[in-house]
C-alpha cells in the first residue's frame, strides 16, 4: 500500500455486529508473546471469528435491461450496466430474476446474472464476498499464514526473508505489484515472484500499480490485473476494496480473491514491536495476516519472533513447499496456487 492514506484494513465494506459462527465461538489463548508495555497495553483483542447472514446477490454480466415483469414484453425501467451488484428478491419457473438495485426493483434475465455466495464477516467485522472463503484463501488447514503486499525496499532485504523463510520452513504469500516486479528487473535483472517461487514462497496477483479498482470498469480493472502483475489464479484488490465492478474484473481473469482477517496496520505504526504483537496476538488457527513488503514486519527478526510468538499459543505458521503431499525437500511452488493450500 505505502504511498497512499487509504487504510489496508477497510475491504470496501460497513461493519456489522459479531455473532457466533453456529454456536462455536473461536476465542484467544490466554498465553501471547511478550511485547512492550505500550504495545500491550494498547491491543485489543481482536481475532474472533463471526459469520453473519446477508441477502444473496449476484452480477451483472452484461448491459441489461431492468423490467417491469418477468419477460422482454415488460417495459424497460432501466439498464444496468455490466458489473452491477443486485440484491435477489424471487425467481420466476422461466429463469428472471426479480432484483432490487438501489431504490428501484424489477426483473432481469438470470442467463446475464453471475450469483454471488452470501456474506461472510472477517474477524475483524468487515464483510467479505467472493467464490471462496476470501479472508483464507486456499489454506484450509491451522496454520497461520503471513501475508507481504507491495514491495520490498532493496533486493537484499528480499532475499534475506526468503533465505531466513527457505532455511526455516515457512511459506509466505508474496504479493507484488507490476510495477515492483518490472522495477527489481529493471535495476538488477530479478523476477522477484520467480525468485520467491524458487524458494518455495506463494506468489499472488496484487495489480499492476495498486490504484483502488472500485472506480474503474470491469475491463479496466480486469487489465489491472494482468498487464506486468503476476500471473496467478489468486490476487489481493489493493486496499482490500471490492466492489461489483472489481468482482466482475477477477471473475473476467479467472483469478480468486484473497483478503485476510488479521490486520497488522504495519504501514501505519511503523513499529516492528507493535507489528509483530499484533501479528501474535491477533491470530487464530488458519488466519491470513496481512503485512507489507516495505515495512517492518518484512525481517528475518520480525519473521522469526512472530514464528516463536504464535508457537507459544500453540499456532504454527504455513509450511514452505514440498509437493502436495508435503513431504520431502522444498521444491520451487507452482504459478497456480493448489484448491488446498499444502501448509
Amino acid at each position: 500500500m505505502g504511498r497512499t492514506m487509504l487504510s489496508e484494513r477497510l475491504l470496501s465494506f460497513r461493519p456489522v455486529a459479531a455473532v457466533a459462527r453456529g454456536t462455536v465461538l473461536l476465542l484467544l489463548a490466554t498465553q501471547a508473546v511478550a511485547a512492550p508495555a505500550a504495545a500491550a497495553a494498547t491491543e485489543p483483542n481482536a481475532s474472533v471469528a463471526v459469520v453473519a447472514a446477508a441477502p444473496a446477490t449476484g452480477i451483472t454480466t452484461a448491459n441489461l435491461k431492468l423490467r417491469t415483469g418477468a419477460g422482454t414484453t415488460y417495459r424497460a425501467i432501466t439498464t444496468l450496466p455490466k458489473g452491477t451488484r443486485v440484491k435477489l428478491v424471487a425467481k420466476k419457473a422461466n429463469g428472471w430474476r426479480k432484483v432490487a438495485v438501489g431504490t428501484s426493483t424489477g426483473w432481469v434475465s438470470g442467463s446475464y446474472l453471475t450469483l454471488s455466495p452470501k456474506a461472510t464477516t472477517n474477524a475483524l467485522g468487515y464483510v467479505s464476498r467472493g467464490l471462496t472463503f476470501r479472508d483464507k484463501g486456499p489454506n484450509k488447514s491451522s496454520r497461520v499464514v503471513l501475508t507481504f503486499d507491495d514491495c520490498p525496499k532493496t533486493l537484499a532485504a528480499f532475499d534475506a526473508v526468503l533465505k531466513y523463510a527457505h532455511a526455516n520452513n515457512i511459506g509466505l504469500v508474496i504479493a507484488p505489484t507490476g510495477a515492483c516486479i518490472s522495477s527489481f528487473r529493471s535495476r538488477h535483472g530479478v523476477n522477484i515472484a520467480a525468485r520467491a517461487r524458487a524458494k518455495g514462497q506463494w506468489v499472488i496477483n496484487h495489480s499492476v500499480d495498486h490504484p483502488d479498482l472500485r472506480p474503474l470498469s470491469c475491463a479496466a480493472a480486469a487489465a489491472q490485473l494482468k498487464g506486468t502483475g503476476v500471473r496467478s489464479n489468486y490476487g489481493r484488490p489493493p486496499y482490500g476494496a471490492i466492489d461489483g465492478s472489481v468482482e466482475c474484473a477477477y471473475a473476467a481473469v479467472g483469478m480468486n480473491i484473497w483478503t485476510w482477517n488479521v490486520d497488522t496496520e504495519d504501514w501505519r505504526v511503523k513499529s516492528r514491536a507493535l507489528t509483530v504483537s499484533r501479528a501474535v496476538n491477533r491470530a487464530s488457527a488458519g488466519s491470513t495476516v496481512l503485512m507489507h513488503m516495505q515495512w517492518h514486519g518484512f525481517s528475518p527478526e520480525a519473521i522469526g519472533q512472530i514464528k516463536a510468538g504464535l508457537g507459544q499459543r500453540g499456532l504454527k505458521l504455513c509450511r514452505a513447499y514440498r509437493g502436495t503431499d508435503n513431504a520431502g525437500a522444498i521444491i520451487p511452488s507452482p504459478r497456480y496456487l493448489p484448491s488446498s493450500l499444502p501448509c
